[in-house]
């Protein structure tokens, strides 16, 4: 704090990194000749000067050492030598990219490398400062456009696979759900404000998923335990872009998708683009009506010298078929999918998203910028499916013998959800004597609406095992007529944070601070009664700390510790509420930028903790709390370029979870160990020029499939291969894959014996993409 008030009371000219530099402020470097870009985060590190690279620049160039007491511009100087690239100030850094290319890279807007790349180098939502990963201490994983585009991802859900950490869980009455860390409590953001949304935006219209290790109450207050999920949305662009993608694969699924981008100015610094996209498959394998996405994404962007606005409105709309599945006997034996549709065809979900949008970065003097975020979200959901109960056993029978009879509960709900939700603050870098400062001060705020129906009607008995002769469903919205419940729930939050990342030589210190105010209030009829809940407001003070060490410029090795919480209305014995559920991440580990900057490696081990879970005291008619999940793990993730033509994305993760409190709990859908491999080989030489070849496998050890420690359900350890072949020449590129290969039986995360679902045998999917100079 201290620290902070210094750098407040700092006049302008004293808090300027790159006007200290014009002045001749000097800084001690001691850099080895390395490569270009491993010197020139090096050379920012030392100062704390943000310098902006353009990879093609500088990819594959070589910078001299610089050692001694030199000045920014000096060291730049040195290190960029007799490499045809310039370095330019600007109003908070510097530019470093060829001397044709800077003055457009220096003031108009152009794509992102996460559109072009296997790797990005920069995430502006961990710090909100715009940082490079190597200095952020935490791990941090980013699916970029270009990996979603070379697997031919239909969904969010599907690219986060591609994650360590990742765990993912499905029911019957709604869509699939992931948890990070072993936590389902995730926080969602698009363009690094809360939106939970997010997981519905169309993979056409996504730079990059962001995947944040660790609780996130730093970026979203409340609601993120195991850590969170920012979708950055693709960005208008001066450069031209005129494209259209036709995708065809298994079961009718054909997409057509158009992505058009350019300058609307002469001096290029307003820029457009509007992608859509329309999806609609035939059926899905279980014989529902197929898949349906439709999006459509229009934005505008003004970027000069100090102004960076784009606003932009967005639209979804969706079908989600019911998934195949099959039942799990008490026994634990998973029996052989049901031949017999569980539902009509038209059974599942619907959802539609409405989104408007501005981000805003405005430099307001050379050591202040102003950013301003705000998402206005509305969300419907519609889920009408009929829900298993699991299978019949006749009075007396073995554990092994059921009916063969599943009885289907008629259930229907709708949901509407309105947001808005802002993101607001201050950077300003700063120095106090040796150490740079990067300093994030704002305010962050939520407001959420929602309104919940939900219908019922009778329960049908349907022999499943042999399957019965002809449908006995009938239509579910004329059955589920009975209302059940209506809820209404309106949430506020207000917060207001610090974050500031320190730099002193190789070491750098993140430290977080946000406090947060919040409130609820709602009211649920279950007919005849109507059940009040009263407005509660909650204050909640979250730290965080994070250390880094650059061992070398391609080696940092990190530490760091965060807290998480979800609030609660239960009231507790002691009177009043009890306090909220809460997580503490503790966590060491190393990053590694290899082979010219081309592939980063993250490796963690952590240790999450649980606090504050709900006990119900049934005499008194209240809570308590107890200490209860802790999980324990170590996850690698690297992605990027191996060598020339190769690029990969490989992660692992091996996990572990108890409750401290009731060693007998079981937690299911946590797999111990996890990982996946995808990789791309553009075939070399001239002979086979534009031609290359995908292959990836995923495999998971087998998980606790149900909390009953008496009849066990596991999901089964299984392995899936998939490949692929593709070709570009001059504004074409095609791409045939096919996954699961080997048309294997494979089974999603199982969490229940009445629900498990059941994964696509071999499917097939044709690409072809045609650019327009």
């Amino acid at each position: 704090m201290v620290a902070v008030l210094a750098l407040c009371a700092m006049p302008a000219s004293a808090q300027t990194p790159v006007a200290a530099a014009a002045t001749a402020k000097t800084y001690r470097f001691d850099l080895p000749a390395a490569s270009l870009v491993e010197t020139l985060r090096a050379i920012s590190r030392v100062s704390g000067v943000t310098i902006s690279i353009d990879s093609e620049s500088v990819t594959g160039k070589r910078a001299q050492a610089v050692s001694g007491t030199l000045t920014l511009a000096d060291a730049l100087a040195t290190a960029i030598g007799d490499n045809d690239v310039e370095a330019r100030a600007t109003a908070t850094g510097y530019w470093v990219a060829v001397a044709n290319k800077l003055d457009i890279v220096f003031v108009v807007a152009r794509r992102d490398q996460a559109e072009t790349s296997f790797k990005a180098d920069r995430s502006d939502t961990a710090t909100r400062s715009g940082s490079d990963l190597m200095e952020i201490p935490g791990g941090v994983t980013i699916i970029t456009s270009k990996v979603l585009e070379t697997q031919q991802m239909t969904s969010i859900q599907n690219a986060l696979a591609n994650v360590s950490g990742m765990s993912f869980k499905q029911s019957p009455q709604g869509a699939p759900t992931f948890g990070i860390r072993g936590f389902g409590e995730t926080a969602l953001m698009v363009n690094g404000v809360a939106d939970n949304s997010a997981a519905m935006t169309n993979v056409f219209g996504v730079e990059r998923i962001e995947v944040l290790k660790g609780p996130q109450a730093i970026l979203t207050g409340a609601g993120s335990l195991g850590g969170g999920v920012n979708v950055v949305i693709k960005k208008p662009q001066a450069a031209p872009i005129r494209s259209v993608m036709l995708q065809y694969g298994s079961h009718g699924d054909l997409t057509l998708a158009g992505d058009v981008a350019g300058a609307v100015t002469e001096d290029r610094r307003l820029s457009m683009r509007v992608i859509a996209a329309h999806s609609q498959a035939r059926d899905n394998t279980a014989g529902f009506d197929g898949r349906k996405d439709d999006s459509f994404l229009p934005q505008l962007r003004w970027k000069d010298e100090t102004t960076d606005l784009i606003a932009g409105l967005s639209y979804g709309k969706q079908h989600a078929p019911v998934p195949r599945y099959t039942f799990g006997r008490r026994d634990g034996v998973i029996l052989p999918v049901p031949q017999l549709m569980l539902g009509r065809p038209e059974d599942g979900f619907e959802t539609r998203q409405r989104r408007a949008f501005y981000q805003l970065e405005q430099v307001l003097s050379t050591s202040v910028t102003l950013i301003s975020r705000l998402n206005r979200s509305l969300q419907e959901t519609e889920v009408h499916v009929r829900s298993p109960a699991g299978l019949s056993y006749a009075t007396g029978a073995a554990n092994d013998a059921p009916t063969g009879e599943v009885p289907f509960f008629a259930g229907r709900t709708d949901q509407k959800q309105n947001s808005t939700s802002g993101d607001h603050y201050l950077r300003i870098l700063g120095s106090t004597g040796p150490v740079t400062h990067k300093l994030s001060l704002g305010f962050n705020h939520n407001e959420t609406s929602s309104h919940q129906s939900q219908w019922s009607g009778p329960m049908t008995t349907v022999k499943v095992y042999p399957p019965a002769s002809t449908t006995p469903f009938g239509d579910l919205r004329a059955d589920a007529s009975t209302v059940s419940s209506i809820g209404d729930q309106k949430t506020k939050q207000y917060d207001t944070f610090l974050q500031d990342l320190m730099n002193w030589g190789d070491w750098s210190l993140l430290v977080n601070l946000r406090g947060t105010r919040y409130s609820s209030e709602g009211s649920t009829i279950i007919p005849p009664k109507t059940y009040v809940t009263p407005k509660t407001t909650l204050h909640k003070s979250t730290p965080g700390v994070g250390v880094v060490y650059a061992l070398s410029p391609e080696v940092s090795l990190y530490t760091n510790y965060a807290e998480g919480f979800v609030p609660s209305t239960l009231p507790s014995c002691v009177g009043g509420l009890i306090p909220p559920k809460s997580t503490r991440n503790r966590e060491v580990g190393a990053k590694f930028d290899l082979f010219d900057s081309k592939l980063s490696v993250t490796t963690a081990a952590y240790e999450l903790a649980q606090s504050n879970m709900s006990v119900y005291n049934r005499p008194g008619n209240c809570y308590n709390v107890r200490d209860a999940q802790v999980t324990r793990g170590v996850e690698l993730d690297a992605q990027g370029q191996v060598m020339r033509g190769l690029n990969a994305l490989l992660n692992y993760t091996f996990t572990t979870a108890k409750d401290v409190g009731n060693p007998a709990t079981n937690y299911t859908g946590v797999p111990k160990h996890k990982m996946s491999l995808w990789a791309t080989y553009d075939l070399q030489g001239d002979a086979w020029r534009g031609l290359g070849l995908g292959l990836g496998v995923s495999a998971t050890s087998r998980s606790k499939g149900s909390t009953n420690a008496r009849y066990m359900l596991y999901t089964p350890g299984q392995a899936q291969l998939d490949a692929s072949v593709f070709y570009k020449s001059g504004p074409w590129s095609t791409t045939f894959g096919v996954k699961n290969i080997g048309d294997r039986l494979l089974y999603a995360t199982t969490v229940d014996s009445s629900f498990i679902p059941v994964m696509e045998r071999r499917n097939y999917m044709l690409t072809v993409k045609r650019d327009f100079k």
